[in-house]
């Protein structure tokens, strides 16, 4: 079906005016989300042989395709973007044959400029380093925070969770190792002896987004930040009980000493304490983690990341 004038025929003038014509024809489909295209991208792909792990492609991915102000311009998914909307093969390779113009002029205007740029491993280095120091600096404050106002919660696995996601779950788990190694000069000694449950946290994160895709949708993203929480608490409890007989130095032991005055025993007080807590500081955590990866897909960032954020259908 063609609605109006044919996009694809218009003249390969700029990357912008093929994000607008782009969105024009994504409108005229019936405003189809980026999270279903991607999910329609992914199934063609897996329809053609493709493995499920190389066909999946970021929501955050496809929705740069149709954002203006670009500099290069993937001309292969285009073209699939255009068979997701409907469109035909023959339509699709029209626009992806356009693409690939613009791509040849924009040569032509600047000719020391790769037709198709991309980041060198430098800068990817860079961003890594950059990314993980600043994840410990983010972890530690958010430890600070709590420790200065007795706060009832942790707050020091942001940075651990946005690395695990974005990099990878033993990106993840150095962040969280090295958060606690530091802690230890910065804020409570006893920080050292939690330093697993970093990187179990880290483990959960990465590998739930990487394998499980529990970053899809509202609902998987909301079961990965309770996974993590049960995961964190039970590593965490036989520490608060074997290394610190339910006593570690936490908001949270004024709650255990009151279960236990009631009649509870230590393992039972110090589980239902550390879940109850868990659960609040990973669901904050998790989505403050999904805000920061966010903004960084929105800087750009994420095309020197080894993935582009998590494909999260904010319509489910």
């Amino acid at each position: 079906m063609s609605t109006g004038r044919d996009h694809s025929s218009l003249p390969a003038d700029s990357l912008d005016q093929i994000a607008d014509d782009l969105q024009r024809l994504r409108i005229a489909a019936g405003e189809v989300s980026y999270s279903e295209l991607a999910s329609r991208i992914a199934h063609r792909r897996e329809e053609n042989g493709v493995n499920p792990a190389a066909a999946r492609v970021a929501r955050s991915t496809v929705f740069d395709i149709f954002r203006t102000g670009r500099s290069r311009i993937n001309a292969e998914l285009v073209a699939e973007i255009v068979i997701a909307l409907g469109r035909d093969d023959r339509e699709a390779e029209a626009w992806r044959t356009r693409c690939l113009a613009v791509r040849v002029t924009a040569k032509a205007q600047t000719p020391n400029a790769p037709l198709n740029p991309t980041p060198n491993s430098d800068s990817r280095l860079a961003f890594v380093v950059v990314l993980m120091v600043a994840a410990v600096g983010l972890n530690l404050f958010g430890g600070s925070v709590v420790s200065k106002f007795e706060l009832p919660i942790f707050l020091d696995m942001i940075g651990t969770a946005v690395v695990a996601i974005v990099l990878g779950p033993w990106q993840g788990a150095l962040v969280g190792l090295s958060t606690n190694v530091v802690g230890v000069f910065s804020t409570v000694p006893a920080t050292l002896a939690y330093a697993i449950v970093n990187v179990v946290g880290a483990l959960v994160w990465g590998y739930g987004a990487r394998l499980w895709h529990l970053d899809k949708t509202r609902l998987r993203f909301l079961l990965l930040n309770v996974l993590v929480a049960l995961a964190c608490t039970i590593t965490a409890v036989p520490i608060t009980v074997l290394v610190f007989g339910g006593v570690a130095g936490h908001a949270g032991d004024d709650f255990i000493a009151t279960l236990r005055a009631i009649g509870d025993g230590l393992w039972a007080s110090v589980f239902t304490v550390n879940i109850s807590i868990s659960l609040a500081d990973k669901l904050i955590t998790g989505y403050a983690a999904l805000a920061i990866i966010h903004l960084l897909g929105r800087l750009g960032l994420s095309e020197i990341s080894r993935r582009d954020g998590p494909a999260l259908n904010t319509r489910r």
